[in-house]
């Protein structure tokens, strides 16, 4: 239980002056090496030795990462905790090393400018949210986040569908890595999958998914969209760069379903007046500032879907590792 006094607004105020020191300490960490040097208890001495750093110093470190919820201290030493060593340790299939420095680059560009993007006075940078070339330079980060938490997030969201027993073929828009569809097929594997995303990820997907039964086709769903008919559509955080508005895109979406077929999104739901969830208006603040704020609101994106005459709707808030979301389905009439 939060005790009052760490919980008031004095206390929220201070903690912050914490982040920049928790994010230094990850990055060392990562850098370093020394979580998989941690795999089990070492002893300082021993560790700086290992590390040739001096002890007293890396001790600091070892408490400040425990403090952090990164490590465990014990009689025998220090420790990456048991729940992290998986996402950073080398050669784990869930390593998402790579994926936390891209988020973090992302997340964090523009720091230094900040009162300066507040104020409008600095200069716009990329295109509308992110161009190809940022996707493609980005595509191995981008799967091996969806290997180490995003799958686990979004397979039962399509698994769990009424519809999913009998359809008979899925398209997935902007899937950006074939993790999900590895999974699905597993499952499914009568189940006939169409990705679908921008040239050079598609053309990416395709060099790691060669022994996959998958159809890739790349394009850009502003100008084109497979033609289907399609039982299953799935949109997992991949609608915001829509250049004609969100509802003329979800009903040309609606347009590819086959009758009684289902799409489904999975996007962040601002609400409290685009104040909440936290980790989706802070994490996306820089980005935002930068390039303009695409997020989606409570309800914008059944809505379209209501506008386009699918019926039947459902939604459903989930709770993953990399924030709260929103799913939502609704169904083209038979």
């Amino acid at each position: 239980m939060v005790s009052p006094e760490r919980s008031s607004g004095a206390a929220r105020l201070l903690q912050t002056l914490e982040g920049p020191i928790r994010y230094a300490l990850l990055d060392w960490a990562l850098e370093s090496g020394v979580f998989g040097l941690c795999e089990s208890h070492i002893a300082p001495d021993l560790l700086g030795r290992r590390m040739e750093l001096p002890v007293g110093p890396l001790t600091l470190a070892l408490r400040a990462l425990v403090a952090a919820g990164f490590m465990e201290a014990g009689e025998a030493g220090f420790r990456t905790a048991p729940d992290i060593l998986p996402f950073v340790k080398t050669g784990s299939p869930r390593n998402m090393v790579e994926t936390l420095r891209m988020m973090a680059g992302t997340r964090h560009a523009g720091l230094g400018q900040f009162g300066a993007l507040v104020a409008g006075k600095a200069a716009p940078s990329g295109a509308r949210l992110f161009d190809e070339a940022h996707w493609d330079a980005h595509h191995r980060s981008l799967a091996g986040f969806h290997r180490a938490v995003g799958t686990d997030a979004t397979a039962p969201c399509l698994t769990g569908l009424p519809e999913w027993p009998h359809a008979r073929n899925l398209l997935d828009i902007g899937p950006g890595s074939s993790a999900l569809a590895a999974r699905l097929l597993a499952m499914r594997p009568d189940l006939r999958i169409t990705l679908f995303d921008l040239p050079p990820v598609a053309e990416r997907i395709g060099a790691e998914a060669e022994s996959l039964p998958l159809a890739i086709m790349p394009g850009n769903y502003n100008r084109t969209l497979p033609d289907g008919p399609f039982d299953i559509i799935w949109c997992s955080m991949s609608l915001y760069f829509h250049d004609g508005g969100l509802p003329a895109l979800i009903a040309r979406l609606a347009e590819r379903l086959a009758p009684g077929g289902v799409l489904v999104s999975f996007h962040e739901a601002l609400s409290d007046h685009r104040s909440a969830p936290p980790e989706h208006v802070l994490g996306r603040l820089l980005p935002a500032l930068r390039q303009g704020d695409v997020s989606f609101a409570e309800g914008e994106i059944a809505d379209a879907m209501a506008a386009a005459g699918l019926v039947r709707p459902t939604s459903q808030h989930l709770s993953t590792a990399f924030g709260r979301f929103r799913l939502d389905a609704a169904r083209k009439e038979v």
